[in-house]
């Protein structure tokens, strides 16, 4: 049943008899990689939707795979499993439940299991096989009532890799100098943040004096599978212009030039940044509480040769991808698609990711449907009522269905602002919502 030290699967059958064997596995399996018991609670709820709901619309006695992996800092259960009449709607943040719809309330499990867990994921088709994937992170403190240590300016650092107790310390000085909007929000719990640099996600490299201290430290993390994104440098009170900055980014490209990452993307720039490392990806606009517009540019370097890959991409798109290609000098072989009447499933789905320190929400396409601007537009109005401003829509290339929702984007007043090279399995293009457009 073990195959791997951080993962635990069991193969079953799509059956109501077997309801109680899929729920103690879960539940199980998530107290076992250390999720507390409300944790763990709401993922076996979760689960145990998935799996009667897939009993009640699937081929009975199908063959069905549940996987459970330790991720560190979250816990993964994941559902492999063929369902023709899989409809997963009830993921949608403007999923409802109304008693005169019986299609809706047959989905009332989905639509329980979405708000019980953090994040999800829905890959393959139904009649291919699908992979439905329910993440529920760990719950850490921010240890706010510990006395954060003066740092003296001046001192000699050197630039290191970290243990646990630094990286905890660095947690909270980054809690201590910098606004909340500086870093995401992970970052403040120290706890987390240790687990999530030991699940191998994130890397650090933090300048500590021979007294201990902490001079600043600069994170990063892999986005797809040829980009690394850096967070910083964050610095506690050092000089302006420190050399500090730079060991710290050098440290950082060391670690990463031995990979096969093509490129260093940088979205969370503080003012200690170093831009020199860096050249301009693009910029996209922020609107602050007071209602003021600021731009905040985005940066990327490149760090070994790119090959260049293959981008699917919508007619009415194919314009800003050849002047961005031609601006940043990338190898892109570009192939236009457009719905030709082909069947499409009925209902479309986004996830929704929140920063509220920034004011800000990305979606993301899960699944094709026919409705994808009606959907769409619900989004933007309930995240409009929720006063979330600043909303972005990422759209990867590798995908022709993706590339194919530019239309619902711009029925709903989204543009293309920056491509992020390598940002999923292809380049991502961020578009941005424009309510003036």
């Amino acid at each position: 049943m073990k195959d791997r030290n951080n993962a635990l699967s069991l193969i079953t059958y799509l059956n109501l008899v077997y309801v109680p064997l899929a729920t103690s596995f879960s539940e199980e399996s998530a107290k076992a990689f250390g999720l507390d018991r409300d944790g763990a609670m709401r993922l076996t709820l979760a689960c145990e939707e998935i799996f009667v709901y897939l009993c009640q619309t699937g081929r009975l006695d199908e063959p069905i795979t549940v996987e459970a992996m330790d991720g560190k800092y979250y816990v993964q259960v994941r559902f492999l499993f063929q369902d023709p009449e899989f409809n997963p709607r009830a993921f949608n943040l403007t999923a409802r439940v109304s008693f005169d719809d019986t299609d809706s309330l047959n989905e009332m499990g989905l639509l329980i299991a979405s708000r019980t867990v953090d994040r999800f994921h829905i890959a393959g088709t139904p009649r291919l096989g699908l992979e439905l994937a329910l993440i529920k992170e760990k719950a850490y403190s921010e240890l706010a009532d510990l006395n954060v240590p003066e740092i003296k300016p001046g001192r000699s650092f050197v630039v290191k890799t970290p243990e646990p107790e630094s990286l905890k310390l660095f947690s909270r000085l980054i809690a201590a100098h910098y606004p909340e909007n500086a870093s995401p929000p992970a970052f403040r719990l120290p706890g987390k943040l240790v687990d999530m640099i030991s699940s191998g996600e994130y890397g650090a490299a933090l300048a500590i004096s021979e007294g201990g201290d902490i001079g600043g430290g600069v994170l990063w993390r892999w986005v797809g599978n040829k980009t690394v994104e850096s967070f910083g440098p964050y610095l506690f009170n050092q000089p302006s212009g420190a050399e500090l900055a730079n060991n710290l980014l050098d440290s950082c490209l060391g670690r990463i030039a031995k990979t096969d990452a093509v490129g260093l993307l940088h979205r969370w720039g503080t003012p200690e940044l170093p831009r020199s490392y860096f050249e301009p990806l693009g910029t996209i606009d922020f609107i602050q509480a007071d209602g003021l517009t600021t731009s905040r540019p985005v940066y990327y370097r490149h760090l070994n040769e790119d090959l260049g890959c293959r981008v699917w991409t919508h007619p009415d798109l194919e314009d800003f991808l050849q002047a961005e290609y031609g601006r940043l000098y990338f190898a892109r072989e570009i192939r236009l698609i457009r719905h030709g009447g082909e069947r499409r499933p009925a209902h479309s789905v986004f996830a929704t990711q929140f920063d509220r320190a920034r004011g800000q929400v990305t979606l993301r396409a899960i699944w094709d449907g026919e409705d994808v601007a009606e959907n769409l537009a619900q989004h933007v109005a309930i995240l409009k009522a929720e006063n979330l401003r600043n909303m972005f829509f990422e759209v990867d290339l590798a995908y022709a269905w993706q590339a194919n929702l530019l239309q619902a984007l711009t029925e709903n007043k989204f543009r293309p602002r920056l491509i992020l090279p390598y940002g999923g399995e292809a380049d991502v293009v961020v578009f941005q919502y424009a309510e003036g457009t």
